[in-house]
């Protein structure tokens, strides 16, 4: 994969607490920097698709669940509790 450098500017205090994390994970700054941008932006496409989803679900949509989720569940599993 092709690099690139980038210059970031970073608060001292963060840059403590990343060494701090750095010495025992046995990581390199480039590495924990990728790592951690690779997570926010799996986190932020998390949220992306959570955000567009809400109201997809319809109660008109799913009648099995009017008495709830319990009581759809015991219909499947035949009025047994297990």
């Amino acid at each position: 994969m092709k690099s690139i450098v980038k210059s970031i500017r970073f608060p001292k205090p963060i840059l403590d607490e990343v060494q701090s994390v750095m010495d025992k994970k046995n990581f390199n700054f480039t590495e924990f920097v990728i790592e951690a941008i690779k997570n926010y932006i799996r986190i932020l496409k998390y949220t992306d698709v959570i955000n567009s989803s809400y109201g997809i679900w319809s109660n008109s949509d799913h009648t099995e669940l009017k008495n709830g989720v319990n009581g759809y569940i015991r219909i499947l599993r035949g009025g047994r509790n297990i």
